[in-house]
């Protein structure tokens, strides 16, 4: 049998790591072109009226996502108010209105949360949108895009009603919670958010969520209602996320300053936030890819350029 020489060895070795290399060179690469092309899920939340607890669900569906292993962003649409801020008991220095009119770093303007969200002080940061040039809109562009890269889910907390400030982001959405409560004047704007979307976005999943329920019954009710009217003269339905029960503990929670998830983690309400995250994370009623935040932000730029 022919020996081979201590240099065929050596070279037979050196081709397998050399190989080994290539592999692994290439399963690198594959994971770096899987990241960069990574688009967070975008969810726009929003609701017909102001008080029905909106931001809260944004907050502690945010931090419920975040303690499932998921990183998440909430971007404080709310034009008007900083209630973001408020329940976080956090008062940021810079906003998206600094980062369009300044030469901020996206980094500069992501605040850390509790458990591990970021946050975004939106201020008038996306009505000033309409104000940039091409060449400024795309450097701002450039810099949000990044958080396709820093979260799987961005949250963006819209303002309450249908103001042309707060369907902005409705039709720039594909997806949107609607929250409401089982009080008439609420369920009535909901509807009138709903009529909205399905008109000028035909692309966007709706789903509901029911907030200071009594129990499930109440919850069938008012998802009833809201589904007989939106089939009758939308023609369409809406599929409801879960309810919410009135819960002391969230009121006690907001005069703390601090999110009932962290406030008070077994408490009724927690434990509908934790149903609620986990029919978003089981997927089954949104199909669509995810876009990110660069095909968001966009749409709304082109929203408020037409006239």
């Amino acid at each position: 049998m022919a020996k081979t020489s201590p240099a065929s060895d050596q070279a037979d070795k050196l081709r397998k790591i050399v190989r080994s290399l290539r592999e692994k060179s290439g399963s690198i690469m594959d994971r770096a072109v899987q990241k960069s092309i990574n688009r967070a899920r975008l969810i726009a939340v929003t609701s017909g009226k102001g008080g029905v607890g909106k931001t809260s669900i944004t907050v502690n569906l945010a931090i419920q996502l975040c303690r499932s292993g998921h990183r998440v962003v909430i971007i404080d649409g709310d034009l008007g108010l900083a209630n973001v801020e408020v329940i976080l008991g956090m008062v940021p220095r810079y906003s998206m209105y600094d980062l369009l009119n300044s030469k901020l770093d996206l980094s500069d303007v992501l605040i850390e949360g509790p458990a591990g969200i970021k946050f975004i002080s939106g201020g008038t940061g996306i009505v000033e949108l309409a104000n940039l040039g091409r060449q400024e809109f795309d450097r701002i562009l450039c810099s949000m895009a990044a958080l396709d890269n820093y979260a799987d889910f961005i949250l963006v907390d819209t303002g309450a009603g249908i103001s042309s400030g707060v369907t902005g982001f409705l039709l720039a959405a594909r997806e949107v919670i609607l929250v409401t409560t089982p009080e008439p004047t609420s369920i009535t704007d909901a509807y009138a958010v709903l009529k909205v979307i399905s008109q000028n976005n035909a692309n966007c999943s709706v789903r509901l969520i029911l907030n200071m329920v009594e129990g499930p019954r109440e919850a069938e009710d008012v998802l009833g209602r809201l589904n007989t009217a939106a089939e009758r003269f939308l023609g369409t339905g809406i599929k409801s996320l879960g309810y919410l029960v009135r819960d002391p503990a969230v009121g006690r929670a907001t005069k703390m300053q601090t999110p009932f998830m962290v406030a008070f983690p077994n408490c009724a309400a927690a434990r509908g936030i934790g149903r609620i995250a986990g029919r978003i994370l089981d997927n089954t009623e949104y199909h669509m890819e995810s876009e990110g935040v660069k095909d968001f932000l966009t749409r709304i730029y082109r929203s408020l350029i037409t006239p």
